[in-house]
């Protein structure tokens, strides 16, 4: 009876540390916005979250999208998180698309006459 009751304990401490290590899907994706903003701060730049949609989970690889407004200009970026339980590896890129969209609408801007070009 000894043994069967410390199996209990044993199993219910397993269960409840395993849980205390992971985090919830929106916790993630708060802890992941958050990096991004700091990140891009410490650049001197200023990012504005729109919004984040995390993506499906497969294994332990999240393939999400963020978008948002960064020094004022409209971006979207390609979020890859790797979900390690108690700790995550984050990576984001600048879709080149809405880099190369948004010089256009300043080239046209610059064309129309819209845009003061300093010396």
């Amino acid at each position: 009876m000894k043994k069967f009751f410390l199996a209990i304990v044993f199993a219910v401490s397993a269960m409840v540390m395993f849980n205390a290590c992971t985090i919830s899907e929106e916790q993630l994706a708060e802890k992941v916005k958050k990096a991004m903003v700091d990140d891009e701060k410490a650049n001197g730049k200023t990012l504005e979250v729109i919004s984040f949609d995390l993506g499906q989970k497969v294994d332990e690889k999240y393939n999400g999208v963020l978008t948002g407004r960064l020094d004022g200009q409209e971006v979207v970026y390609d979020v890859v998180v790797i979900d390690e339980g108690s700790d995550y590896d984050v990576d984001w890129d600048i879709r080149k698309a809405e880099i190369n969209d948004s010089l256009k609408v300043e080239v046209q801007d610059a064309l129309k006459g819209n845009v003061e070009f300093a010396n």
